[in-house]
């Protein structure tokens, strides 16, 4: 800052990038991971993050129905 007050625009710039990057709702990826993420505890003891059970049941049977698909489709003909 200046000595009479004054604030440049340089300043401005830089404090609103930095305001701009830690904002959650400007950042997709930051985004769908605070969504996926497991409401209890989104982070686990080693710091890493921590899906929603409910991700991890929809990913496995969406797995599921792809697998009986190309079994019936493809592993018949085989």
């Amino acid at each position: 800052m200046d000595a009479v007050g004054y604030v440049t625009p340089e300043e401005v710039r830089l404090t609103l990038r930095k305001l701009h990057s830690e904002d959650i709702e400007t950042n997709s990826e930051k985004a769908l991971r605070q969504a996926f993420a497991d409401d209890l505890k989104p982070i686990d003891e080693r710091g890493r993050w921590k899906p929603s059970s409910l991700v991890i049941l929809v990913g496995a049977i969406v797995f599921a129905l792809v697998g009986v698909f190309f079994y019936f489709s493809l592993g018949r003909s085989l």
